[in-house]
């Protein structure tokens, strides 16, 4: 959702060698590059009517199709399947699912918002939730060449329906997660001086709170989220981190009273790096976590009454590869996102890729793979699928939260392994049970290219109820006779809905 992106590419890739960190493109210009379109307010919502679109097929008991792949052991052959028209679904073999290009060619206007596309007009990333609470609208960016950015588009039509207010000092924000706010986003200023609740439909800043530190690159260093509930926000400078309850409940007098936790310096963490990569509130509120420089996440109390942040000790038989038990410090995922699990008493989790990078080994008992599961109160870790023949995993995202349970990944192109360039769902029960949905064909490694292309990786990120999928792409491998060009990335959406409205 803002226009943060990631200060880190995190991970390795067997056949590429370790992939080094890159840095972020736009992050110094992005306040130039929002200035000149804030001065407008959005154009008012707009009647938009659109063709129904009848998937066959029956639905699961979750309104899933249920013609889903589900095999985990199949490896799948990557078709060459041409680059989708704007707003046209295709349902590419061998998955089936339709698929949607939602962002037009370069050059063309954002009709019936006034405005142009860009070459680059796609989500933030995949730990941003796209969609609002109740999936009406969703956020994107329009960059090179593009404007308005970012875009809001229709939750369903998908066409644009409004550019940014011209009151609104936007720089890293959040859908709020709650649907009695479902107009309303999370965001931090560019100074990270201020953190506040914004209604994009009527322009009006609904809530604010002036930050005892200034916030290094918006919330949680662009990759944080609020609670679940939206309540509770963990920030970060660039050597302390401090807690807000933006929501507060009884015993505590409601909003607008101000409740902000003490600010704690955690620069001393006894690794070579105490560099803070990002940091988020769990799920609950119950913790907040914080991830130092090369993936070493370390999971820290929330005192309900005062808001004081503690390092929670681990039990010292628990495994990590960095830090200490009792300084927090659990198993080190890249690309990691939290979640409640449903199938553990709905115990707070990290789910990333094993940045251990002990894939195929036995640790405590557990078979380590591609994707793996922490639990922050005791630091337990789950293998979520089966290493053999597994395609390395990149990005993960949980933020399908009215389908709790599930974590969605992106993987690398492995040709002649399983879920090779694919998008798929991974349970987080241990069954290893999977969904898959679609290929992304987007390059984005050196090589083939000259150098690495942040904005080119897929960053697949799930509505709220799991069953659309969005994820960015150039469309420019296994793209038969039309492939896009390697500079055009847009964001395409997977439906696995039975009924496309």
């Amino acid at each position: 959702m803002g226009s943060n992106v990631e200060i880190a590419g995190k991970g390795s890739f067997s056949s590429l060698a370790i992939m080094t960190r890159l840095l972020r493109p736009g992050l110094i210009v992005l306040p130039l590059l929002l200035a000149p379109q804030a001065r407008s307010q959005p154009s008012p919502p707009q009647a938009i009517s659109a063709s129904v679109v009848t998937v066959p097929g029956s639905a699961t008991s979750d309104g899933f199709l249920s013609a889903l792949k589900t095999d985990s052991t199949v490896v799948f052959t990557e078709p060459e399947t041409s680059k989708p028209t704007y707003l046209v679904p295709v349902s590419p073999s061998p998955f089936g699912v339709p698929i949607m290009r939602i962002a037009n060619d370069p050059g063309l206007p954002t009709t019936p918002v006034s405005g142009t596309w860009g070459s680059d007009a796609r989500h933030v990333y995949s730990k941003q939730q796209p969609w609002n609470a109740d999936e009406t609208l969703i956020s994107i960016e329009n960059r090179d060449g593009g404007s308005p950015s970012p875009l809001i588009l229709d939750g369903a039509t998908y066409q644009p329906k409004a550019g940014p207010c011209g009151n609104y000092n936007l720089y890293d924000y959040r859908w709020h997660p709650s649907r009695a706010h479902a107009h309303e986003q999370i965001n931090v200023n560019s100074s990270g001086s201020e953190l506040m609740w914004f209604d994009v439909v009527s322009c009006t800043k609904t809530r604010s709170w002036s930050l005892p530190v200034a916030a290094d690159y918006g919330i949680g260093s662009g990759e944080g989220n609020p609670s679940n509930d939206g309540r509770f926000v963990l920030l970060n400078g660039t050597t302390k981190i401090f807690v807000v309850d933006m929501d507060p409940q009884p015993p505590f007098n409601p909003y607008p009273n101000k409740r902000i936790g003490p600010p704690l310096d955690i620069s001393s963490c006894g690794l070579s790096s105490c560099t803070i990569d990002w940091a988020s509130a769990s799920a609950s509120g119950r913790y907040g976590v914080v991830s130092y420089q090369g993936d070493n996440e370390r999971v820290f109390d929330i005192d309900p009454v005062t808001l004081a942040l503690s390092p929670h000790a681990m039990p010292s038989g628990s495994y990590r590869c960095a830090g200490t038990a009792a300084a927090g410090f659990t198993y080190s995922l890249g690309h990691a996102d939290l979640a409640l699990n449903p199938y553990d008493n709905h115990e707070d989790v990290l789910v990333g890729q094993d940045e251990c990078h002990l894939n195929g080994q036995t640790i405590n008992g557990t078979l380590v793979s591609h994707v793996m599961m922490v639990r922050l109160r005791d630091a337990k870790i789950t293998a979520l699928t089966d290493p053999n023949n597994e395609a390395y995993a990149h990005h993960i995202s949980t933020r399908s939260l009215d389908r709790p349970g599930w974590a969605y990944v992106d993987y690398f192109q492995e040709d002649g392994k399983r879920f090779s360039d694919e998008v798929i769902a991974v349970k987080l029960d241990g069954s290893r049970a999977v969904q898959r949905f679609a290929c992304k064909h987007s390059v984005f490694t050196s090589p083939p290219l000259a150098s690495e292309c942040y904005r080119c990786e897929s960053h697949a990120a799930p509505s709220m109820d799991g069953r659309r999928i969005l994820f960015a792409s150039n469309w420019a491998e296994h793209c038969g006779a039309s492939c896009g060009s390697i500079s055009d990335i847009k964001d395409y959406v997977i439906d696995a809905r039975v009924s496309l409205p």
